[in-house]
């Protein structure tokens, strides 16, 4: 059996052009169609709903965890503390995040979801999802998280420009996502460029 990688190629052989690809190529090609397929899943609008949409933005706050780091600080090693994604300001999620994360945990820790209406009341999370709110309520939010070793997430017009690290938005029928990569880097957060680069980037770090 031949194969389309052979380091020799008989004479009279007629060069197979897959042969001139190198292996780290094709791994990198793999990976980042592994990613796509991770964090850009289709919603149809006309098709589909609200529900579903959120549903799938439910299941984006997982899959941003496999891709950032936490400070030894947060707790987040410890499988006996849970994993705790919050939220404040509208929720668009009724009880999607409830239902969604029953079952199912994030860094071997299961998920607490937490409800807060006051900037005060944010404490011990690791993931804070901020709903629509007026600029004056997220300056306030914002101060209060960002002491904290926390990832802030939203999904509204701007909010990342305003500080928040990533924000979710929709484009051609897809759940897209763009982050602010100098908040994130002063967050004390550790996110992978593997993320970075499937995203719209907002206020990029310095080098």
């Amino acid at each position: 059996m031949h194969t389309i990688f052979a380091s020799h190629i008989h004479k009279g052989e007629k060069k197979n052009p897959m042969s001139s690809f190198k292996m780290n190529d094709i791994k990198k090609a793999c990976l980042m169609s592994l990613l796509l397929v991770l964090f850009w899943p289709v919603i149809t609008l006309a098709q589909s709903s609200e529900y579903q949409e959120y549903t799938v933005k439910a299941q984006y706050l997982e899959r941003f965890t496999h891709y950032t780091e936490w400070p030894e600080e947060s707790a987040i090693s410890d499988t006996s503390q849970p994993y705790v994604i919050g939220v404040i300001g509208e929720n668009p999620f009724g009880s999607i995040l409830d239902d969604t994360y029953a079952t199912l945990k994030i860094r071997d820790k299961r998920v607490e979801i937490r409800y807060y209406s006051k900037p005060d009341e944010i404490k011990g999370c690791h993931l804070l999802f901020i709903g629509n709110i007026n600029k004056k309520s997220l300056s306030e939010v914002l101060a209060r998280a960002k002491v904290m070793p926390v990832l802030i997430v939203s999904d509204t017009k701007d909010f990342a420009k305003e500080g928040v690290h990533i924000n979710l938005y929709l484009t051609e029928d897809k759940v897209r996502f763009e982050i602010n990569e100098s908040a994130v880097k002063e967050s004390g957060l550790q996110m992978s460029y593997k993320l970075l680069k499937l995203a719209k980037i907002v206020n990029p770090r310095e080098k």
